[in-house]
């Protein structure tokens, strides 16, 4: 008999394994592929990888014999892969490995599964067996015998008649004790479906445990495990140890790090929402959606296998007939069903659609949602993928079916909608009547699915000269849906194949039609074309003063505005709001004051710009969140005119608000525009992570539209926040997409603000004179594309530029440009930040002098609620102080800043300020004179708990991390650190920093 033991032997099991024998059904751990593809499924699953790694270490040093761990949870939460990973170690520590589940139709089914993993070796194992022995072991497990010679019965040799089960499970027990040599690991998973002997045989071995090394792992599904299965495990003997574990939803951590570098933030959060954090959902909702527009999806649900969705393709096989027609009928109704909804449409009785239910919930296909006869199968993803994988002619029948039964009980129509539009036949202009109402209840929630319903509608509707008009309304709507999705370019090209077929009497649906178009196209860069568009069609309407005419020159001034032209942008402003005010349209009345706003405050003229602000965000604060959803537009423009006016609360609350509300309602039209301005408010703020978040999703939606000022202005804004964040590599990246659309010469307000954050951003990685190239894109050095407001910001980036290259008379021109626009400016933050361009100029000449205006540039900037260049002041003004001689504080400024940096992940900042901080250390130990002979000081001298104190202070901790990260008490620090004084013959934290910092460089 072969011989099996901890050396060379054992290496060779993987070979013991015929690669033809795996079954079709369920997922194998023999395969080494199988792990690679288990290693992003173990994701968030550190816990239980602990626990198996301590249960095999136990095993295998001799700490205990028998073992049971026991892996539980719901359908796909990542049973399987844990127990892949657990038979992969138990291999690597050359331990025997039996791995099964469930086969349908025989006895012993799990049992066999696993014997018949390593049938070779139970073949060598039972070779020395009595003729009776062997002959009761082929009778348990068939499969063996067609595989091993020694357990088929000899010519002539009579087969014993079948024994009692007992004696089966003690010859498993011998076998199992034989082949533990030098140990054993059984895994059986999915044993919720294994038959009722399997679950005797597991329930006989552990009550009466091997007397050998053996391991037995199960995994299966708590909620569909029967008594039988229960009582097995309770009734396990004192002698097995039990090592237990409920596989938990992933967080949304875990998500990430699943999905990192597969889709935006906010992709990833809505799939973990949607996943519940299950990751086998989580597996499908990747493949069905596209991380990035225009990319392909993960995959599609045909390429799933066996194991990797929730429902595995065997889990319906074993429903009874009726229960299987009860779960296709569901899965064709969608969300929560009720019995009498699905007894209609099978045409069955109540009674017997519940007791089918009761055998789905028993299976946990089923859940109980509602008290009452109120069910839902257990997942949306579980669903789709039932009715997918339902055959087609008996789906199209459920669904003409699920129809009447709806229409009967006279449901609405985006409730018929979705089985509507899976029998309509072409002519039926019942269904199109259905689709086109469906389509209008869920236009404001979900445009996606109305373009669906309004697809099928066209292809429905036929093609005739008598209703022309009726397609050509459609697809107006049908264009409104795909722009509110953010597909703009087949919205432009659907609106315009709309206008071709749309008749021009009446006037205001084709006016309204046309001023939709002129948004889409502005927003696509065609300006030329739709001022032409649109004042076409205003000398078409016969009446100037309509709300219809108000809507087409309010889409002008936009126009105008985009490229540069204030004074045209006013003027039309000012004339579409009158007729909004005398036909009291608040929508329209609160865009046309936002953009007069905008438009003044670019102008320069702040006192009017203030005046129309406030009378937008009186009426935009009055409206009501359905009033407030149709009145995004007029968020995009008084939002940015409160940061242009430096009202930044309002700012952040109506922008915070607005992407709230567009988020909820699928209008991704204009919430690229409303998501630039919430990342520059939170910048601000110093909120980077939230800002990169958001700045990230406005990309993913710019790329989407292919809106070059979108994609310019969001690409510019990420590349903003990176750099901040230190993420240099792909803030150049950003930034070299946003350059690749701005025109060499910027006029919007959009362009103006991308160029001024793209030279913030070569300014930040040290390409000065990028930086300054871009002051050709706005106009030159009067900056005269800029608005009045925020020239002062610009001014204030070419004085760090001219700084950085060493041209401080140049840097000294542009602080005086900033302080003199300032001036002509009631607003606190810019004469704050032209304060701080001018501290900084001052820094380079006679740092003294530059202690006044940094610090009231620190004061000004915070309460303008400026808080990153409120902190760029405040390392100015630690310098300063340094300078001026008082070395404690100007530390405690840098320091101070640092930390704030640090804190909210301006990783680039945070640099700047510690080596300001370590630069000043450095001096300020030299000037101090640190005495370094080997008779009074120097590190020679101190012990090593002072060297690890003063290393600690050098990286600029306080007594109190550093009494925590030591261990000690901060009493304890304080005496260290008083000897470090002493024998480094300094007087402060710097001084030791500084030193510490010296002996750094010279080893």
């Amino acid at each position: 008999m072969r011989t099996v033991g901890w050396g060379k032997g054992l290496g060779t099991l993987d070979d013991l394994s015929i690669s033809g024998l795996d079954r079709p059904r369920g997922t194998r751990f023999t395969n080494r592929t199988n792990r690679k593809r288990w290693t992003g499924q173990l994701v968030g699953r550190e816990y239980e990888l602990g626990l198996i790694t301590r249960s095999l270490d136990n095993l295998t040093n001799g700490a205990a014999d028998s073992q049971l761990v026991e892996l539980t949870g719901d359908a796909g939460i990542g049973k399987t892969a844990v127990l892949g990973e657990l038979v992969a170690q138990a291999r690597s520590r050359h331990a025997v490995v039996l791995a099964g589940r469930p086969l349908r139709g025989t006895g012993y089914g799990v049992w066999a599964d696993a014997f018949d993993d390593q049938h070779r070796l139970v073949g060598d194992v039972v070779a020395s067996w009595s003729v009776l022995e062997r002959s009761e072991l082929a009778r348990l497990f068939p499969g063996l015998a067609a595989h091993e010679q020694v357990l088929r019965p000899e010519p002539g040799v009579e087969v014993p008649l079948p024994r009692p089960a007992p004696v089966g499970h003690r010859l498993v027990r011998e076998l199992l004790e034989r082949l533990a040599v030098p140990a054993l690991v059984v895994v059986l998973d999915d044993v919720h479906a294994a038959d009722p002997a399997s679950i005797d045989l597991l329930g006989s071995l552990l009550r009466r445990p091997p007397s050998a090394p053996v391991m037995i792992a199960v995994g299966y599904r708590d909620r569909q495990a029967d008594a039988r299965l229960r009582e097995a495990i309770a009734g396990r003997s004192r002698q097995v140890t039990v090592s237990s574990a409920r596989l938990a939803p992933l967080t949304e951590q875990d998500t990430a790090r699943l999905l990192a570098g597969r889709g935006t933030a906010s992709w990833t959060q809505q799939l973990h929402a949607e996943s519940e954090g299950n990751p086998a959902y989580l597996k499908v909702l990747a493949a069905e959606r596209a991380a990035f527009p225009g990319g392909p999806a993960g995959g599609q649900l045909d390429d799933l296998r066996p194991g990797d969705a929730p429902v595995f393709f065997d889990e319906l096989e074993c429903l009874s007939p009726g229960a299987r027609a009860v779960v296709e009928a569901a899965a064709v109704l969608g969300d929560v069903f009720d019995t009498a909804l699905v007894a209609r449409m099978l045409q069955r009785r109540e009674d017997g659609v519940l007791a089918s239910i009761g055998e789905l919930i028993r299976h946990d296909l089923v859940r109980p949602v509602v008290s009452g006869q109120y069910f839902a199968l257990r997942h949306p993803v579980v669903a789709r993928l039932i009715r997918d994988t339902t055959e087609l002619s008996q789906r199209v029948r459920l669904h003409t079916t699920a129809d009447a039964a709806l229409q009967a009980r006279d449901a609405a129509p985006a409730a018929r909608a979705p089985h509507v539009e899976q029998w309509a036949r072409y002519g039926d202009l019942d269904a199109v009547e259905v689709l086109e109402a469906a389509a209008a209840s869920v236009m404001g929630t979900d445009p996606t699915r109305a373009a669906v319903w309004l697809r099928t509608a066209l292809r429905v509707l036929p093609q005739t000269a008598d209703l022309a008009g009726r397609r050509a309304e459609m697809l107006v709507r049908l264009a409104k849906a795909r722009g509110t999705s953010g597909y703009l370019r087949e919205c432009r090209d659907t609106m315009h194949e709309a206008l071709r077929h749309l008749p021009a009497e009446p006037r205001v649906p084709h006016a309204r039609a046309v001023a939709f178009t002129a948004l889409v196209q502005r927003l696509l860069g065609a300006h030329a074309e739709t001022d032409a568009l649109v004042r076409a069609e205003i000398e078409a309407l016969d009446a100037p003063e309509t709300p219809a005419c108000a809507q087409l020159q309010f889409e002008l001034a936009c126009n105008a505005l985009s490229r540069g032209d204030t004074a045209g942008c006013q003027e039309l402003a000012t004339q579409a709001l009158g007729v909004a005010v005398q036909h009291a349209l608040n929508p329209l009345r609160a865009s046309c004051l936002g953009l007069l706003a905008m438009a003044r405050a670019t102008a320069g003229d702040i006192a009017q710009a203030r005046e129309a602000l406030r009378g937008a965000t009186t009426l935009l604060d009055a409206m009501l969140d359905g009033e407030f959803a149709h009145s995004l537009t007029a968020v995009v423009w008084i939002g940015w005119s409160e940061v242009i006016l430096e009202q930044r609360d309002d700012a952040f609350r109506h922008f915070d608000k607005a992407v709230e509300v567009a988020t909820r309602g699928e209008s991704w039209l204009v919430l690229p525009h409303l998501l630039v301005g919430y990342v520059f408010v939170l910048r601000n703020r110093g909120r980077l992570r939230e800002a990169r978040t958001a700045a990230e999703h406005a990309v993913h939606l710019a790329e989407k539209s292919r809106s070059p000022e979108q994609l310019t202005s969001a690409h510019s804004m990420l590349a903003w926040i990176d750099v901040a964040l230190g993420e240099t590599d792909q803030a150049l990246e950003s930034a070299m997409v946003a350059t690749d659309n701005t025109r060499e010469s910027a006029s919007g307000w959009c362009e103006v603000l991308a160029v001024r954050m793209l030279a913030e951003v070569h300014l930040m990685t040290r390409n000065h004179e990028e930086c300054l190239a871009m002051v050709a894109a706005a106009g030159g050095p009067d900056l005269p594309a800029a608005d009045a407001c925020t020239r002062v910001a610009w001014y204030e980036i070419l004085t760090r530029a001219e700084l950085l290259a060493g041209r401080h008379d140049a840097a000294a021109a542009w602080a005086e440009r900033a302080r003199a626009t300032a001036a002509d400016l009631d607003q606190p933050g810019r004469i704050a930040l032209a304060q701080l361009a001018t501290a900084q100029v001052d820094a380079t000449r006679c740092p003294r002098a530059a202690v006044d205006d940094a610090r009231a540039a620190l004061l000004g900037l915070e309460e303008s609620g400026m808080a990153v260049d409120a902190l760029r002041a405040r390392i100015v003004l630690g310098t300063a102080l340094w300078h001026q001689g008082e070395h404690d504080e100007g530390m405690r400024e840098l320091k101070t800043a640092e930390t704030a940096f640090t804190q909210m992940g301006a990783q680039t900042l945070a640099r700047a300020a510690r080596t300001e901080r370590r630069r000043l250390a450095a001096k300020t130990a030299t000037v101090r004179g640190p005495r370094t002979d080997t008779t009074t000081g120097g590190t020679a001298t101190l012990t090593g708990r002072e060297r690890e104190v003063a290393t600690l202070v050098g990286e600029g901790m306080t007594n109190r991390l550093i009494a925590r990260k030591l261990h000690i008490a901060e009493k304890t620090v304080e005496m260290h650190l008083s000897n470090v004084f002493a024998k480094l013959g300094v007087t402060s934290r710097s001084g030791v920093a500084a030193y510490m910092t010296r002996q750094g460089a010279t080893t």
